[in-house]
């Protein structure tokens, strides 16, 4: 069965990542002696410490090689989600900003488009009630297993839902009717909770086009301010001064080398490192250790980690959790056209076996045992009884939307138990077209359909022994739902529906750990987003967000609500830009 990344259908094109550099060792660089030369790595590594080629400094850049010189109060480096929000903040906050991209003006675009948030006045307008701020964190750091700093998922929490209204704060009433929000029922609930841990209602969605124009006013903000931005300009080099403190960047344009020289500081939001081969090898080690012997670690859209390079080389401290968007675990097909999506179905590995508690958590933390599982496919199993499953499901990331029906997913099971043993092999092509968001849920995997589990079983592969596992487990499933406890994994009762009901379906895909769509994991920040070095203290002058920034997600990317990786980049981005401009 095929594997397809559960978030390939992310619109937008990439935006190109910024900053040449790579980063250093796990121990701070040492800052050369020199004022106004680029902070050097420390070449004495301990032998604990990797010897990685990204982690060594190129040379400095000399002086006679600069065909251009500006001087601003801040730079930010990258222009995405995160770097987009810092330069407009810093610029109305009163600071000279520049901003600084590889990407051709005509040619800057952006990833993403769902935006999870909570407290906005756009959710309020539209009916979703108000989330306590300190309920929404403590949730965060129990997903995180308090790796997260709790401090700046305090400033997030507070803060999303200002940030969202104020990226659109020149949209008219009638522009806002083109929005919408995932989950959204009128009677609700807009909280559901399993195993401790909680989802929220709150993913928007802004009309064609409109967040990407929303991000775009960054440069009108930047001209306001006596400012501009570089396009087609990387950055290669931090600057610093005797003291270690960063005053500046060199980037690479058209024209050559241009230097800019800051006041205030230098704003680090270049993306993660998952296209960056080295970089993965080295630091994604859970991933490494999870891998099959014959898998090999992909990259499907992030940067190139030469920002936290950069960052590294001038004396930041890397996060020591280095988290990442898929990649660390698996659940069943793992595609964006799954019929069920993250819906905590029963999951059956290659042997036949169930092998764990479906419903804990989001999609990401429930599905780390699927990684785990023997190689070879892993199924979900459910039976014609499958809307009372459906709306009883969590709101998080491939969460299937029951407020826009069910025709498109009964549609697919007819085809499913009309096929026979083909299942419903027409699918792959009834999945392009744009019918609606569960149109797409349920068109993608091919399902099967069968009278009784053991032909069900046949269908899916299973043969033999694994066969006999296969209908023995779902057997054993039903008495443990019938009973009110599961005794085996844990599962929330509320999630514990048999499947008794036939006709009987399933589908699945072969697991494949090791396919990421970016890291989110990078320069270790504080609070207010100021990069950390060797004593853990602020660098002066030099500060991250986005996905170049660690201390967000902790071990694995997560979501309460669907879309947090697009709002927590907004809303740091937004708050970094405004802490270093008034600092």
């Amino acid at each position: 069965m095929g594997t397809i990344s559960r978030r390939s259908f992310i619109r937008g094109a990439g935006l190109g990542a910024l900053g040449i550099a790579g980063a250093g060792a796990l121990s701070a660089c040492s800052p050369s002696s020199e004022e106004g030369s680029s902070t050097k790595a420390n070449s004495t590594a301990s032998a604990s410490e990797s010897t990685a080629s990204w982690r060594t400094p190129p040379s400095d850049i000399p002086e006679s090689d600069i065909v251009d010189t500006y001087d601003c109060d801040v730079l930010v480096i990258g222009l995405g989600h995160a770097g987009c929000c810092a330069l407009r903040a810093a610029a109305e906050a009163g600071a000279v900003a520049f901003g600084m991209d590889t990407a051709a003006q005509d040619a800057w675009s952006f990833q993403g488009f769902q935006m999870g948030h909570i407290n906005s006045s756009y959710l309020k307008s539209v009916g979703v009630p108000e989330v306590d701020t300190i309920e929404f964190v403590n949730d965060w750091q129990l997903r995180s297993n308090n790796r997260s700093n709790p401090a700046l998922i305090m400033n997030y929490a507070k803060n999303c839902g200002a940030t969202f209204d104020w990226i659109f704060d020149n949209l008219s009433e009638d522009d806002y009717k083109s929005f919408s929000v995932r989950c959204l029922s009128e009677n609700g609930p807009h909280m559901r909770e399993f195993g401790g841990m909680k989802s929220w209602v709150g993913t928007a969605t802004a009309g064609d086009g409109m967040l990407e124009a929303a991000l775009k006013r960054c440069v009108d903000a930047a001209e306001k301010s006596g400012g501009q931005v570089l396009f087609e300009t990387k950055g290669v080099q931090l600057v610093t001064d005797a003291d270690g403190a960063v005053i500046g960047a060199i980037g690479e344009g058209p024209q050559g080398y241009v230097k800019v020289n800051t006041s205030k500081g230098v704003i680090i939001a270049t993306g993660g490192f998952g296209s960056n081969e080295e970089m993965r090898e080295d630091l994604l080690y859970e991933i490494k250790q999870t891998m099959g012997a014959n898998d090999a670690m992909a990259n499907m859209m992030d940067r190139d980690g030469s920002g936290i390079q950069m960052g590294y080389w001038a004396g930041g401290r890397l996060d020591p959790c280095m988290g990442t968007m898929d990649g660390a675990y698996w659940y069943p097909c793992d595609s964006p056209t799954d019929p069920l999506g993250a819906t905590a179905a029963l999951w059956i590995n290659a042997d036949g076996y169930r092998y764990s508690n479906e419903g804990f958590g989001s999609t990401e933390i429930m599905a780390l045992p699927g990684a785990r599982q023997p190689d070879g496919m892993i199924v979900t199993v459910f039976d014609s009884n499958v809307e009372e499953l459906l709306e009883v499901q969590a709101f998080g990331h491939m969460g299937f939307d029951t407020t826009l029906g069910y025709d498109a997913l009964h549609e697919t099971m007819d085809k499913a138990y009309a096929g026979g043993p083909n299942g419903s092999a027409d699918g792959e092509e009834a999945a392009e077209t744009e019918a609606g968001a569960n149109k797409a849920m349920g068109a993608g995997a091919v399902v099967y359909a069968a009278d009784d589990y053991e032909t069900l079983g046949g269908y899916l592969g299973y043969e033999g022994e694994a066969l006999e596992n296969f209908v023995a487990s779902i057997e054993r499933y039903n008495e443990l739902c019938e009973q009110g406890s599961d005794e085996d994994f844990g599962k929330d009762p509320s999630l514990m529906i048999p499947v008794n009901k036939p006709p009987y379906y399933a589908y699945g895909g072969t697991k494949a750990v090791g396919v990421l769509m970016v890291t989110v994991g990078g320069l270790l920040i504080d609070q207010n987003g100021a990069v950390l070095g060797e004593d853990y203290r602020p660098i002066k002058g030099l500060y991250a967000a986005g996905n170049a920034s660690g201390g967000r997600f902790g071990w694995q990317y997560f979501t309460s609500i669907a879309g947090q990786s697009l709002t927590i980049a907004h809303t740091l981005g937004k708050l970094t830009g405004e802490y270093v401009a008034t600092s």
